[in-house]
């Protein structure tokens, strides 16, 4: 039977009192010598303080306690599990031997922790790991570290070991703790291309400014081309902006150009529902960017830009403008909107007539400008079973440069309604069919503009007449199995009749057939009424497939493309496959097959590897006559630590 003692503790002082409440199989008193000694399931508790063992000895006097067998102390915050423990009940310091505790993503042990007020913990002859096993398939061993929970980590020095086996080790390790973002070190990387050698990037300082902004200096080492300095900034302060900041600086040494990137995004929201958005993404040259991308790959022609734009809406009216300049400095092909600016007017309805209207103003690279203004009135309603919709519009556009003034209007008149069709037997657990039939009839009319020659400009449309009848008709089947509706299969058919030419346009035809998620199959062409003939035929089909044998996983993904022309037939495919294999090896595997040329042009071969702890991946890729491979090793709750192939690609092919 357990037994209780309450014991009234009583400070030098006697201003303040701690109530110490003990449990156990036996309990005994040592009045001589003012000691307490619990025996079996022993526990105590103290404030947050709570502690369980095989045998507690508390000394009175001295506020003492000795905790021996299998131990758990918990803090409130920290619970540390030892085989033994001594706790300084007014000092908060104790001593575990033979100790384990958790923290955020993994536990630390050691011959001897020290433990202070719940904030520190010294620990000697003691390793970390985020494997849960014992013992674990690997850990850094440190015989000196220093945790100040919740805040840092500093250990000297640190090996890594993988059963038992040290790999690695490193003089000094540092690492923040902190949940929320803190000022440090950036772990850098290490690897070698082509055009710069062997490198090493990220070396550099985290800063933060506010809560709200940070910074981060940083520098890239390349043996061949010499050192590149970065900046990255990032800020959120609200009204005034909420934007990044990254630039980068090198002087080569092959080449001894001076070459540069800047990129700044900014967008800021004023009182008075004002936008300011404003950006610049330049460089010293058009390859900068690509040249110094991570691994092998092909030039990237990227145009140089920066401008801004401004929105608000001032009594219902919206207004927007914009500067935007983008050039290519190898083809030296420059547009520019300097500036552009829209203007929405307020949307005004009278009863089922809705008005709306626009301006523009633009003026572009070659100094020379132009400004429009647009209208349309539009009406929709019900006629018993018949949606109608008619519309006007008109516009008129000026072009400084020829000193044109363009008018012009349009008009157009639409009527659809909705027929629906229900089959009279069920079919198998398909209980009933229907088809849901909608067609549509429009006229478009649009007068013959006056001649003219004007050099376009961006979002300047060139009028021309129209006289155009469309019809259109468009089929929704399907079935209902128990009390869900499945739609199965879909067919569009539209053309248009030209009374200028007394000619109907090729009919336009789509269609879908799909099975849930499992298969799918989209179709189009035309048909030609006077050759009576089909235009290009275009299919494609996909499956999906997804299952699970014994717990592991099966997908299995197939998607087929057929493009009929006049004189051949294009032809493709491809074939994704992923699965568990056993329990611990996943294999991804991906294929395109061009019939055309017979053969394969591009696959992927995945392979996963579950290491409990670990995780090895390695891939390898191929397209046409190039080919690469990677692999990567690393802890699962450390991605930060891993091995790949860039940081050893100087010893692999």
């Amino acid at each position: 039977m357990i037994s209780f003692l309450f014991i009234l503790l009583f400070s030098n002082s006697s201003e303040s009192s701690e109530i110490v409440e003990y449990r156990g199989n036996k309990i005994l008193f040592k009045v001589d010598s003012s000691l307490v000694c619990i025996y079996g399931e022993a526990e105590a508790e103290y404030g947050k303080l709570h502690v369980w063992a095989d045998t507690l000895h508390y000394y009175l006097e001295d506020k003492f306690l000795d905790a021996r067998g299998e131990v758990r102390f918990n803090d409130g915050s920290n619970i540390i599990l030892a085989k033994r423990m001594t706790y300084d009940v007014e000092k908060k310091i104790g001593t575990a031997y033979k100790a384990k505790t958790e923290v955020e993503n993994g536990w630390f042990y050691g011959e001897k922790i020290r433990y202070f007020e719940g904030k520190i913990l010294k620990i000697n002859n003691g390793y970390y790991t985020t494997c849960e096993l014992d013992p674990p398939h690997y850990w850094f061993y440190s015989p000196n570290m220093r945790v100040n929970i919740g805040k840092d980590l500093v250990a000297e020095p640190v090996v890594l070991l993988v059963r038992k086996i040290p790999l690695f080790v490193i003089p000094l390790y540092f690492q923040s703790l902190k949940k929320e973002r803190s000022s440090g070190l950036i772990t850098p990387s290490f690897g070698s291309s082509s055009h710069a050698g062997n490198y090493i990037e990220d070396i550099g300082w985290y800063q933060i400014l506010s809560p709200y902004a940070d910074v981060t200096l940083s520098m890239d080492y390349y043996t061949q081309r010499g050192t590149k300095s970065h900046i990255d900034g990032r800020w959120k302060l609200f009204p005034y902006g909420d934007g990044t900041l990254c630039g980068s600086y090198i002087d080569e040494r092959e080449t001894n150009k001076k070459r540069w990137s800047l990129n700044l995004n900014n967008r800021s929201k004023l009182p008075g529902d004002i936008n300011v958005n404003f950006y610049s993404d330049v460089a010293s040259d058009n390859e900068y960017f690509s040249d110094y991308e991570t691994g092998e790959v092909e030039k990237l022609i990227k145009d140089l830009s920066y401008g801004g734009n401004v929105s608000l809406r001032l009594f219902g009216t919206g207004i927007y403008g914009v500067v935007d300049y983008r050039e290519n400095v190898s083809t030296g092909i420059l547009r520019k909107k300097w500036p552009s600016i829209n203007v929405t007017f307020p949307r005004i309805n009278f009863g089922m007539i809705h008005l709306r209207g626009s301006s523009k103003y633009i003026r572009d690279e070659t100094e020379h400008w132009g400004a429009g203004i647009n209208g349309s009135a539009d009406m929709a309603f019900n006629l018993l079973v018949f949606d109608l919709n008619t519309e006007f519009s008109s516009k008129g556009d000026y072009y400084e440069r020829e000193n044109v003034f363009i008018k012009h209007w349009s008009s157009s008149f639409t009527i659809k309604t909705r027929l629906y069709g229900l089959s009279l037997f069920p079919l198998g657990p398909i209980s009933k069919f229907r088809h849901i039939m909608t067609p549509s009839v429009s006229f478009r009319y649009a007068p013959e503009p006056d001649s003219f020659e004007v050099t376009s400009l961006p979002g300047f449309s060139r009028p021309s007449g129209r006289k155009s009848l469309g019809i259109s008709l468009n089929n929704l089947f399907q079935c209902k199995i128990g009390e869900k509706k499945h739609d199965f299969a879909s067919l569009s058919l539209s053309s248009s009749y030209q009374p200028k030419t007394d000619r109907f346009s090729a009919i336009s035809i789509s269609g879908n057939f799909w099975i849930g998620k499992l298969f799918k199959q989209t179709y189009s062409t035309s048909y030609d009424l006077y050759k009576e003939k089909l235009g290009n035929k275009y299919v494609t089909t996909k499956f999906g497939y997804g299952a699970s044998f014994e717990g592991k996983p099966l997908n299995i993904n197939l998607s087929h493309r057929v493009n009929f022309t006049q004189d051949k037939k294009i032809q493709q495919a491809d074939v994704g496959v992923g699965m568990h294999v056993t329990p611990g090896w996943k294999v991804n595997l991906g294929t395109h097959y061009d019939f055309e040329e017979r053969k394969i042009t591009s696959s992927r071969l995945g392979l996963t590897r579950d290491l409990h702890c670990w995780e090895l991946t390695m891939s390898f890729n191929t397209f046409g006559e190039n080919w690469d491979y990677n692999i990567k090793l690393q802890i699962k709750n450390l991605q930060e630590v891993k091995l790949e192939r860039s940081t050893i690609r100087t010893l692999l092919p």
